[in-house]
């Protein structure tokens, strides 16, 4: 899928067809996700996180690309580490620093919401660290469902009806 935004040129694409953006990518998660809430995982172990899911039909990881720029991912996965009654996900959703408040999540978001839908699921389901974030995610259709825990840290859990 291609986005036009100001003058860049968004394009949202499977990573299995990018995988030579994954170190970008793991420098882009470790930065924006990892560093904070789960710093036990290197910028290498992230990489080779992202490296694995190419081996498999799912998850389904999708990256943003300004050119051939990796800047945002996020993934479509059935089990979360949380809630095993739950399923699907969306994951990881990262944006780089500089591309932020530009819409970029939200056609990551898109991406994986139209594919679970066809995939055949009612709701899709995520977990956020920061209590935040929420309101982002609220803004674009989510609701509040409860409060789990992840690695000792508590995380709120939202769904969306699909």
């Amino acid at each position: 899928m291609i986005y036009q935004k100001k003058r860049m040129m968004i394009k949202i694409d499977l990573l299995k067809n990018h995988s030579h953006t994954i170190p970008m990518l793991a420098k882009i998660w470790h930065e924006g996700i990892g560093k904070i809430w789960m710093p036990e995982i290197s910028v290498e172990e992230s990489r080779t996180l992202y490296e694995e899911e190419l081996q498999q039909d799912m998850p389904l990881t999708y990256v943003a690309l300004d050119g051939n720029i990796p800047i945002g991912s996020c993934t479509l996965e059935l089990d979360a580490g949380i809630r095993s009654d739950l399923k699907p996900w969306l994951g990881d959703l990262v944006v780089a620093t500089k591309y932020q408040k530009q819409g970029i999540g939200k056609m990551l978001i898109d991406v994986a919401v139209e594919k679970a839908k066809a995939l055949g699921f009612k709701k899709l389901y995520l977990f956020t660290f920061d209590p935040a974030i929420t309101e982002y995610y609220q803004r674009l259709g989510w609701k509040k469902i409860g409060m789990d825990e992840l690695k000792l840290h508590p995380v709120t859990v939202m769904e969306k009806d699909l």
